[in-house]
């Protein structure tokens, strides 16, 4: 049985979740998809709705995707990061994250939050000592009228 954590690991670990959080929104917003795919481990299982990724091939695929078709500026502001700590390298976590995004270069009006969600994830420690997300499930919360839905997801057939 590994020995119980300590208050500094403890406090190292929430700061290493805080940053991986904090980093995803980040390299989201600023299109840095190489940078937000090492945020994944490579068995990845990351829900948005309807559309479904499993592995970072596949995650890879929905954020290239999501830029393909044009400009597109976008901001997610994420608050409330509940963490739950199960060992050294295992967590949970919870926050909720609104978004701004529409086609485009900025500046752009109107600045109407399009989506309010919660993250529901699973962090793992890779053997590298890097935190990443295990599993990200986003559950669409508050939704703006003109939200189609998830960026990046396949068009559906006729």
């Amino acid at each position: 049985m590994a020995a119980p954590l300590d208050d500094l690991e403890r406090l190292k670990i929430r700061l290493a979740l805080e940053d991986l959080n904090t980093a995803f929104t980040h390299h989201l917003d600023h299109n840095e998809i190489d940078e937000l795919l090492e945020l994944f481990a490579d068995d990845v299982f990351y829900t948005h709705g309807e559309r479904v990724s499993r592995g970072k091939a596949e995650l890879a695929e929905v954020f290239r995707r999501r830029s393909a078709s044009g400009p597109r500026t976008s901001r997610h502001l994420y608050s409330g990061l509940k963490v739950t700590i199960e060992d050294a390298s295992h967590a949970r976590g919870t926050s909720v994250c609104m978004t701004f995004g529409q086609s485009g270069a900025p500046p752009l009006t109107p600045a109407i939050p399009t989506l309010v969600a919660d993250f529901d994830d699973v962090y793992v420690r890779g053997a590298d000592g890097r935190w990443r997300f295990q599993e990200r499930h986003i559950r669409r919360i508050f939704v703006d009228p003109q939200n189609a839905g998830p960026m990046g997801q396949k068009p559906k057939s006729p």
